[in-house]
């Protein structure tokens, strides 16, 4: 018996792709991602956490895959700092290439709201927009950020 899942991931689109954002991909949900219109997996979990297991269970099933190692949801510092810029580099390549990418961590709220945030107004948006855009897109994750998350992906997007 074969077995398939209905995601309910909210895509919106952003330059010539398209973003979405949820908890910790299931195991089981990988055979799947290709055909629910996910081109690349976004990972910010640590190595600890497992993400080189997701990394390698995305490859396997034809996924590309950007991973920014996060540790927790507070706003990196120091060479932190790089490695979420080059990432967010990587992932608006991948936006304007038309690629479909899945942002999460573990929760899918504070990491991936923070980061989301950052990675839209990388793509142009507003504050204001990007907000708008990620409650939509999760509001689950919209209601997890806080003024730190915002500042500092102003902050990082500004420099």
């Amino acid at each position: 018996m074969s077995q398939t899942f209905q995601f309910s991931f909210e895509w919106i689109a952003v330059g010539r792709g398209r973003l979405a954002l949820t908890h910790r991909p299931r195991q089981r949900w990988f055979p799947y991602l290709s055909g629910a219109g996910c081109d690349r997996l976004a990972t910010l979990l640590s190595e600890r956490e497992g993400a080189m297991e997701i990394g390698r269970l995305a490859q396997s099933h034809g996924l590309a895959w950007t991973w920014i190692p996060l540790d927790s949801g507070r706003p990196p510092q120091g060479r932190q700092n790089d490695a979420v810029r080059k990432g967010l580099l990587e992932l608006d390549a991948a936006l304007t290439a038309g690629e479909s990418v899945l942002l999460h961590c573990s929760a899918g709220i504070h990491r991936t709201g923070m980061v989301a945030y950052a990675l839209l107004r990388t793509c142009g948006a507003g504050r204001d927009a990007a907000l708008e855009l990620i409650s939509r897109m999760r509001p689950a994750t919209h209601q997890g950020l806080v003024p730190q998350h915002l500042d500092w992906g102003d902050w990082l997007t500004d420099e």
